[in-house]
């Protein structure tokens, strides 16, 4: 006859064994999973956290180089006023255009140069496009009536008629200047007013 009685001694205490080292085995498992959720978490906020080191390192860079970039146009397009002026007065009284290499020609290399090394980072592609466009529009203005007037003598009768393309090249700068200006003030103040990275950012917990 079977000792039902023996049997049940014997496996119970392997049933409880069993037991404990599925409890065990379980505990392990959710304590491995709450490992790596937390070990992913870390990674996340690590990440996030460069992340935003790196947004706060390129908006530093951005209003750095606009604030010098407005600084050195203004420059820029101060000495070409200044070459303007001088070729004006050299036209009325002498009848020819100024030789100006001596007097601005250092600095203006050095400012476009300085310009050039600016805008080549700006991260804007269309910004980037507009500087170089109207650096090309001061190229040509300034070439524009040495190529008409090769030796820089102009006859009397065509004096009034240099001085008018005068006119006009300077016009055509200051329009381009002022709305470069407005197009680089409009980026500096997004760098500067940074307020709309909070209004753009979504709630905490989103999603």
């Amino acid at each position: 006859m079977i000792d039902w009685t023996g049997i049940a001694a014997v496996i119970a205490p392997v049933t409880t064994l069993l037991g404990v080292l599925g409890g065990y085995m379980l505990a392990g498992r959710n304590d491995d999973a709450r490992d790596r959720r937390a070990a992913e978490r870390e990674i996340a906020a690590r990440r996030e956290a460069f992340a935003e080191r790196l947004e706060e390192d390129r908006h530093t860079f951005q209003r750095d180089v606009l604030l010098g970039l407005q600084d050195e146009l203004q420059h820029y397009v101060r000495n070409h006023a200044q070459r303007s002026m001088q070729d004006r007065k050299t036209i009325e009284e002498q009848g020819q255009l100024f030789n100006n290499d001596s007097t601005f020609g250092e600095d203006d290399r050095r400012t476009t140069v300085s310009v050039q090394r600016l805008r080549s980072r700006v991260l804007d592609d269309n910004l980037r496009a507009e500087i170089g466009e109207f650096m090309l529009t001061c190229t040509k203005a300034s070439i524009a009536l040495p190529a008409q007037f090769p030796g820089g003598k102009i006859p009397e009768s065509e004096k009034a008629a240099a001085l008018g393309r005068l006119g006009r090249l300077d016009l055509e700068i200051a329009r381009a200047y002022e709305q470069l200006n407005e197009t680089l003030g409009a980026h500096l103040r997004r760098e500067i007013d940074r307020r709309y990275l909070a209004i753009e950012a979504p709630p905490i917990g989103d999603g």
